[in-house]
């Protein structure tokens, strides 16, 4: 539906990708020597959903990458993880609930193609305001917990593998 991007907190911009597959890698392709650029640090929010999605359309993050949701993970294991409820928690701030855009999940829930331009707009630059902001506010905590090593060791860098395993799929022995 579209790509949201922050680096600075406080301001976001939210890029429409239409329903027409070919218009949208038209799209897509203007910003991949953004993605291709290894220099470049991207942050998300389960970020193996997005990377999934990009590599769909045949697109990498070449770059470093750091999730906010294993960054919790690692942080605080027995909590949870949701963005709105991290925003909450290490904000001070209640974003805007998915459910108040698309429904509550369940046979009567829309889809974001449904809701229009303005409202994905606002919401998507939130999403990603916060994650940006929510880096921030974790990247002191792991050195404080003392659990950077596995981050930035196991963690982190597993999200790239797991993301070309759903994107390859794999094969099951089953004699073994």
């Amino acid at each position: 539906v579209g790509m949201s991007f922050s680096w600075k907190p406080g301001e976001a911009w939210y890029v429409p990708c239409p329903a027409n597959q070919e218009e949208t890698k038209k799209i897509l392709k203007q910003f991949e020597p953004l993605f291709n650029d290894i220099n470049k640090l991207w942050i998300g929010q389960n970020l193996k959903y997005d990377m999934l999605v990009l590599k769909w359309h045949g697109l990498e993050l070449k770059g470093d990458i750091f999730d906010t949701m294993l960054a919790h993970y690692v942080i605080d294991p027995d909590g949870k993880r949701g963005m709105d409820i991290l925003s909450a928690q290490y904000l001070g701030y209640e974003p805007v609930h998915i459910d108040e855009l698309i429904g509550k999940k369940g046979k009567g829930q829309g889809t974001m193609r449904d809701v229009e331009l303005e409202k994905i707009k606002d919401y998507a630059a939130e999403d990603a305001d916060i994650t940006l902001q929510l880096k921030k506010v974790f990247l002191p905590k792991l050195k404080e917990k003392e659990v950077e090593k596995v981050f930035y060791e196991v963690e982190n860098p597993l999200v790239k593998v797991l993301t070309s395993m759903e994107f390859e799929g794999v094969r099951i022995d089953e004699s073994f």
